[in-house]
This record gives C-alpha cells, sequence and structure tokens, in this order.
C-alpha cells in the first residue's frame, strides 16, 4: 500500500482505473445476476432438512402444480361452464403443462363434484363460489410458462363473473424472484444516487463523491465475481448483497477522507498516506467484526442465510481493499485546505452544555433499549407465505383468497400402520378414512387429498360392489387410470400419503407445532408417520433456525466482539461500554420488531446481524482515536479529542448508512421494506450511542472499576 502511495499521482489513478474496468469488465462478461430461486429454496439440495422431503418425492414422484380459482356469480351456469372450458382449454396449449384438473375434464358435473369426497374438496372452494383448477408443470423453469398463464388469466377474467387468481409454490417463487430482481435494479441506482448526493453535500467535492461512487462500485463487482467464481449464484439473500457492500465500502471511505481533511501536511501525497495510515488500523478491525457476524450465518443450515455469510465474507474483504487501495488515488487530486491547528492540540473541557445533552441523549438511548427487551418475547419468527407480500396487493389478496378456499401451502405425510398390515383392504380403507377425517378436522387444514378418499370416489361407480378394495386399488394403479393409485400408495401397499394443503392466514401456532399435533394425530389413529415434508414443514424448520440464528448468532456476536474491544482497547471500562452499546443494536432492533408484530422471515431477520457488523465501525473508530489520545495527552482530555476527531465520520457514516437503506424501506415488496428498516433503525441508534452513551458507560464502568 505504502509502496503504491509513493508514485506518481497521476500514474497512481491511472492504474486505478484500468483496474476498475477490468474487474467491472469480467463482472458484465461473467456474472449472471438472475436469481436462482426454486420452490424449495428455504434449503439447498444436500441440506439434511430437505432430505425426507426428496424421500417423499422419490416414492411419490409428482410435478410441481399451480392452484388457479376461477370465482364467478354461479358456477353451475352454462357461461360459466362454457368460459372455463376455453379457459382450461387455452392453458393445456402452454408448452410446460403438463396436465390440468377442473370440474370440466375431471368429475361429469359440478353437481357431482360437490357431492363426491373426492373432487369436492380438491376442486370446489369452500364458499362454492369458485373452482379451482390443478395445473401442474413439468418444466425445468416454470417462469415462462406462469408469464403465459398470467397472460391468458388476464385474457378471460371478466369480473365478478369470471375472476381468475392464481397460488401455488411455482407461482409465489416466481413472485419473489420478480421482487427481487425489480427492486435489485431500482433501488441499488437510487441507492447510488443518493450516496453520491450525500457525498457531495458533506465533502463539497467531485472527485471525492466520484471516487467513493465507482471504489464502492468496484466492491460490488469484486464481490459478485468472487462469488461467481466459487459457484455461488445470487440467491434470495445475494440479491440484496450490492447495497450492503457499497454501504460497508463507504463506511470506510468517510472516515478515510474525514482523517485526510483533518491532516496539516501541506503535501497531497503525505496527507493521503498519513491518513491511511491513521484510518486503516480502525477499518481493518471493523472487517474482522463484519467478517464475524457473517460468519455466524455459515453455521444455519439454511441455504439462503449461508449464501448471504459467504457473500458477506467475500463483501467485506473487497470494501477493505477497495477503500484503501483504489480509493486514496483520487484523494490525490481532491482539493483539500490544510488545517493550521494540530489535530492533537490541548483540548479545552467539554461546556457544560454539550455534557448535559449527552448525558440527556445516552439516558433516552437506555430507556429505549430497556422498553424493547420485552419486544423479544414476542417476536414472530415464524410468518405465513403471505407476509412476503404487501397487504392490499393483487397478488396478496388472490393468495388469500385460495389460502382461505382450500390452503396454500402444501404438507405431505407418509403414515404406515403401527402393525405393518397392507392398506389394501376393507380395514385398511376404514383406518384411512378415519385418519383423512380427523386431519381434515383441524382447523389449520385446508383440503385433504388420500387414498381414501380416491377410493370412495371410485366406489361410486354402479359396478364397485362387484370388486374387493384390493382389486379396486388394482384398477386404479392401472395404466388406463394414469396409475392414480401409485400417486398414494408404495408398491408393498403398506405406506400411503396424505397430501394437506395448509392454511397461512390466522394462524396462531408455530408451523412445527402444528405439524408436531399432527404427528399425534396421526398416531393416536393407529398409523405411524415415516415420512413428513412439503413445502409447509420446510418453513416450519426455517423459521426455527431463523430463530435459534438470531438468538446463539447474536449472543456469539456479541462475545467476540468483546474480545476484539478488548484487544483493540487495552481497557476494562471501555471494553465493558464498547460491549454493552453494541449488544444494544440487536436488541433494539429485535425488540422493535416484537413491540410492533413485524414479521421476521428469513430475508428481513439477517438485518440485526448486518446492521451490527456496520454500526459497530463507529464504536472502533473512536475506542481507536481514544486510545492514541491517551497515550499523548492522559485520559481527561483523551475523549474530547476523540469525539472531535471522529465525530464527522461517526455522523457522516450514520446518515449516509441510514439514507442508503431507508429506501429499501419504501420497496413494494415487504421483507425487503423491513430488511432495509431494521437497519436504519439500527444505524441511527449505533451512531447515537456510540457518540453519547459509549462516553457515558465507559466513565461510569472506570468510576466503578476505581472504586472496586
Amino acid at each position: 500500500m505504502a509502496s503504491l502511495l509513493t508514485t506518481a499521482p497521476a500514474r497512481l489513478l491511472a492504474a486505478c482505473l484500468v483496474v476498475m474496468g477490468v474487474i467491472a469488465l469480467l463482472f458484465f462478461t461473467v456474472v449472471d445476476l438472475r436469481p436462482q430461486i426454486s420452490p424449495d429454496f428455504f434449503f439447498g439440495p444436500n441440506d439434511p432438512e430437505l432430505a425426507q422431503s426428496t424421500r417423499i418425492h422419490d416414492l411419490f414422484p409428482a410435478d410441481e402444480f399451480l392452484v388457479i380459482s376461477a370465482a364467478g356469480d354461479d358456477i353451475f351456469s352454462v357461461r360459466y361452464l362454457e368460459r372455463l372450458a376455453a379457459f382450461s382449454s387455452d392453458l393445456s396449449r402452454i408448452a410446460g403443462i403438463s396436465r390440468l384438473v377442473s370440474v370440466v375434464d375431471g368429475p361429469e358435473t359440478v353437481a357431482t363434484a360437490m357431492k363426491s369426497p373426492f373432487w369436492r374438496p380438491l376442486l370446489i372452494s369452500d364458499d362454492s363460489h369458485a373452482t379451482l383448477v390443478i395445473a401442474f408443470m413439468d418444466a425445468a423453469d416454470p417462469s415462462h410458462v406462469i408469464t403465459e398463464i398470467e397472460a391468458a388469466a388476464r385474457l378471460f377474467d371478466e369480473g365478478d363473473a369470471f375472476h381468475i387468481r392464481l397460488s401455488g409454490m411455482p407461482y409465489i417463487t416466481e413472485q419473489i424472484k420478480r421482487s427481487l430482481v425489480y427492486d435489485f435494479r431500482l433501488f441499488s441506482g437510487a441507492a447510488l444516487a443518493i450516496f453520491f448526493v450525500l457525498l457531495m453535500i458533506v465533502f463539497r467535492s467531485a472527485v471525492i463523491a466520484l471516487g467513493a461512487s465507482m471504489s464502492g462500485i468496484t466492491a460490488v463487482f469484486l464481490t459478485l465475481l468472487l462469488l461467481q467464481m466459487i459457484g455461488q449464484p445470487v440467491g434470495i439473500l445475494t440479491a440484496n448483497l450490492a447495497v450492503i457492500v457499497f454501504v460497508l465500502a463507504q463506511s470506510q471511505i468517510i472516515y478515510l477522507t474525514s482523517n485526510w481533511r483533518r491532516r496539516t501536511e501541506t503535501d497531497p501525497l503525505a496527507a493521503v498516506k498519513k491518513a491511511v495510515h491513521q484510518t486503516f488500523g480502525a477499518s481493518f478491525w471493523c472487517m474482522v467484526t463484519t467478517l464475524l457476524g457473517f460468519t455466524t450465518l455459515l453455521a444455519v443450515a439454511a441455504e439462503p442465510l449461508r449464501q448471504l455469510g459467504t457473500g458477506g465474507i467475500a463483501g467485506a474483504l473487497s470494501a477493505l481493499i477497495c477503500s484503501f487501495v483504489l480509493y486514496p488515488a483520487f484523494l490525490l487530486f481532491a482539493v483539500r485546505k490544510p488545517r493550521s491547528e494540530s489535530p492533537a492540540a490541548p483540548a479545552r473541557d467539554i461546556p457544560r452544555r454539550t455534557k448535559l445533552a449527552g448525558y440527556g441523549i445516552g439516558g433516552v438511548l437506555l430507556v429505549i433499549a430497556g422498553v424493547a427487551l420485552p419486544g423479544l418475547l414476542t417476536l414472530n419468527t415464524d410468518p405465513g407465505l403471505l407476509s412476503y407480500f404487501k397487504e392490499g396487493s393483487d397478488i396478496r389478496a388472490g393468495l388469500a383468497f385460495i389460502d382461505k378456499n382450500g390452503g396454500s401451502s402444501p404438507l405431505k405425510l407418509v403414515v404406515r400402520r403401527e402393525n405393518g398390515e397392507r392398506l389394501d383392504s376393507e380395514v385398511g380403507y376404514e383406518a384411512m378414512w378415519k385418519l383423512h377425517n380427523e386431519l381434515a378436522a383441524q382447523k389449520e387444514v385446508g383440503t385433504v387429498i388420500s387414498l381414501p378418499a380416491l377410493m370412495a370416489e371410485a366406489n361410486n361407480h354402479p359396478l364397485a360392489f362387484l370388486l374387493p378394495w384390493r382389486e379396486i386399488i388394482s384398477v386404479l394403479s392401472m395404466d388406463m387410470n394414469q396409475r392414480i393409485a401409485d400417486n398414494f400408495l408404495t408398491e408393498v401397499r403398506r405406506d400411503t400419503l396424505f397430501l394437506l394443503r395448509m392454511k397461512e392466514e390466522g394462524r396462531q401456532q408455530d408451523r412445527t407445532e402444528i405439524t408436531a399435533k399432527l404427528h399425534r394425530i396421526v398416531t393416536e389413529a393407529g398409523f405411524e408417520p415415516v415420512l413428513t415434508g412439503g413445502v409447509y414443514v420446510l418453513q416450519g424448520r426455517l423459521s426455527d433456525l431463523v430463530a435459534k440464528s438470531l438468538l446463539v448468532g447474536s449472543a456469539y456476536l456479541i462475545g467476540a466482539f468483546g474480545a476484539l474491544a478488548w484487544w483493540i482497547s487495552r481497557d476494562g471500562a471501555v471494553t465493558a461500554a464498547m460491549t454493552v452499546t453494541a449488544a444494544l443494536i440487536p436488541l433494539v432492533i429485535l425488540g422493535a420488531a416484537g413491540w410492533f408484530r413485524v414479521p421476521i422471515d428469513v430475508i428481513s431477520a439477517p438485518a440485526a446481524t448486518v446492521s451490527f457488523g456496520i454500526a459497530v465501525d463507529a464504536l472502533i473508530h473512536l475506542a481507536l482515536a481514544l486510545k492514541r489520545y491517551r497515550r499523548s495527552h492522559g485520559a481527561k482530555a483523551a475523549w474530547h479529542l476523540a469525539l472531535r476527531e471522529q465525530s464527522t465520520g461517526v455522523i457522516v457514516s450514520t446518515a449516509v448508512i441510514a439514507a442508503g437503506f431507508v429506501i429499501f424501506s419504501l420497496s413494494g415488496f415487504p421483507p425487503i421494506a423491513r430488511f432495509g428498516s431494521a437497519i436504519v433503525l439500527g444505524a441511527i441508534f449505533a451512531g447515537l450511542a456510540t457518540l453519547t452513551l459509549f462516553p457515558l458507560l465507559a466513565q461510569g464502568f472506570g468510576r466503578i472499576g476505581r472504586r472496586a
């Protein structure tokens, strides 16, 4: 680094611009920015959490499917049925749809479906004002299929007479992907513009604003290049990584620029070298803290969180490199007025009014933290799928309607008799039918599709009484009946599948608790739950992992930061004050989420960790300045000198972080809005706490230590 700064300024800037250009060229050539999100995006293909769902799919192969609701004034009318038949015919011609099931190609009539124990829950809404179309898809990439289905829905929709709504995991996944891509394109550009304007206002230099923006963008490009090299695609969380990395770079650039402006050297090269030397140590430890925060995510058995952890580690390293290798070259060409007053000049006593204001703000922050603490007990870490979409939006309204009328989240139960008996008998049928009814009676269960319901439908055939149950199942396993029984019964006829569509709206318990209740029902009915899978179960397990990550990850991060604070300050009182101040950041974020009933989903949950890693930068910079001034001026003057030196950087960094993420709170995609709002809250609290609460606590702990 020092050798770079001793070269000619023009050659150094030219070399940095070439490096930026090469990184940008590689980025646009190599990196694929499309988020790779599948219906089981909660876990990676090798995660043990996905093993049971995979095993169920191996036993009972089935394509992904969409649930399409067609509501009307009268679902028995000829007009409605003609419209539904035309809509179904149009859907069947879409490439990627393997088959359709609806009242016009399944049961003979709507009236027949209404009376059928199999077709009624599958194809008729609870309020009898809509029928459902089940569209099975065999496309590897369902995006184009969903786009064409949406186009067909717009074409055939006639308002109240024939109103179409879509649901199903492929559709929900596609909507999440679209929201992420839209926000990435819109808010990344908006954040860049806001950062540029803020830096122009604060430093009043186009060179500094341009250099900071270009260095931050290069850090983003370098991060995504590194992730591409290790084979990690852009996922549900890494789509937001660009702004996180950009902010990490800007935070260090602001402190570097602030220290550079305070230098007294008249030689531009010497001033930049001194500023780099003064700032790099604190920035290095800030990077270490950020790495610790993202490292906590690597141990979580959830693919999105691990991806963010890996991306955050690459981003923290890239931000440090670009901030101290590329950005300093721009400072050589920025206008700076050298200060005549030495930054180490003796400090006057802090005015009494300023002290009182600091004590007052620090006291208010402690009160806020105390009020936030009980909110941790009411955290909602298991929100429903509908919370991913904005209230009042057409998408959420459609999902809510289908959820209310049959459920929206699939859960699969594979069960067998406790005595291991075959199920293709009248005794087995009666036992399965009893279990079917008990599962359907649960308020969290929307629809149950099972073998006994299918057999009950087959038994309605006039000649069915001539065949025993085993033969009926054999007939349903023939090719002429599309081997439909094989979708519910294994070849040895001892394990059977119950497919449940679970309701998300109005759920009072966590998904894992509801799943455990269903297991108890299975056991009490004389069956053994062999396998449990589906999105509902995976989401429940993911919610447990998110809650555990928040608790264990935050505790680990605070403990690791405490050790780092001791290494930096070598002072017990300062270490305790830094640790307590830092610990209040996730406490306030999560406590506020609990009080205001803000859902903590997998996208917004990492905000506490990310905010912690970004916000403690101010504490580290101030603590190192305090340590430096204590050696030369003693403890009494050190606080005033350190605060005078670092306050500008803390204030500007806080403002830039808050402004950069506040635009995310305006997102139409609720998880992103929650993510941005949490980081804004954490940044503002951390900035104020660094300048007021941290000194207050350090002095208080110091007095306690001296008395002891």
